[in-house]
């Protein structure tokens, strides 16, 4: 695992040990919402951050996606 993702996994169980399972979830669905805004908005020519941090915002993204896939599946 890279250090992107570890960081990701890391900000994920902190929010959930702070304030629960559903702000985590809900703070990985902004975090989908928001860096998938920031690629298709530098892909378009507009604001480059989404540029310049693709593969990092692309490694959250994935993270983000995982234990949102994971919440829904019953231990």
């Amino acid at each position: 695992m890279d250090a992107p993702e570890s960081r990701e996994w890391q900000r994920l169980a902190f929010v959930e040990n702070r304030d629960g399972m559903a702000a985590a979830l809900a703070f990985a669905l902004q975090g989908v919402g928001q860096y998938e805004s920031a690629i298709q908005e530098s892909d378009s020519g507009g604001n480059q951050y989404g540029a310049a941090y693709r593969e990092s915002l692309l490694a959250s993204i994935r993270v983000y996606r995982e234990y949102l896939q994971e919440s829904e599946t019953p231990a």
